[in-house]
């Protein structure tokens, strides 16, 4: 009887260790579904129009603005970089869609600083904003384009 508590109790820690998580750890779940598969030509017209329209303030290469993680004098929030190194992979495509659309006006007060960057609603179409973001992506890690993926299957399950 002794024996059978015994294995019950390891059994049920290698449960619990196995499906619960670090409650401090706030990244997605891992082992979801891989990302869709980013289309050729979509990408190729999402980095026309990026060269076109965000090259200038986010870097031709993605790099983003010098110290961009310090605001500007103004409060201004400064161009991120889109490659591996910012942030942007941390936000779900609901959010990068409409950081996009809306521009710096999207920030409210809660954000603690401002942007000037221009709003694209007017001027791109949803599948070229779609476009740009895959182009976007395209440059990502593995890795970091499976969790930019969790993010978004957490945002609109």
């Amino acid at each position: 009887m002794i024996r059978l508590l015994y294995l019950f109790a390891c059994v049920a820690l290698l449960l619990i260790a196995g499906c619960g998580g670090n409650a401090a750890d706030d990244s997605p779940a891992t082992g979801s579904a891989a990302p869709p598969a980013l289309d050729p030509q979509r990408v190729a017209q999402g980095e026309t129009i990026y060269a076109e329209r965000c090259a200038e303030c986010h870097g031709a290469s993605l790099e983003g603005e010098a110290d961009w993680k310090s605001q500007n004098a103004d409060g201004s929030f400064r161009s991120p970089p889109h490659d591996a190194s910012g942030h942007t992979w941390h936000h779900s495509d609901a959010q990068l869609i409409d950081a996009v659309r809306l521009g710096g006006a999207r920030l409210g007060p809660a954000a603690g600083g401002t942007s000037a960057m221009p709003a694209f609603g007017d001027a791109l179409t949803g599948d070229e904003i779609a476009a740009v973001l895959d182009f976007i992506k395209s440059t990502w890690p593995a890795e970091i384009r499976q969790y930019q993926w969790e993010v978004t299957q957490q945002a609109h399950p």
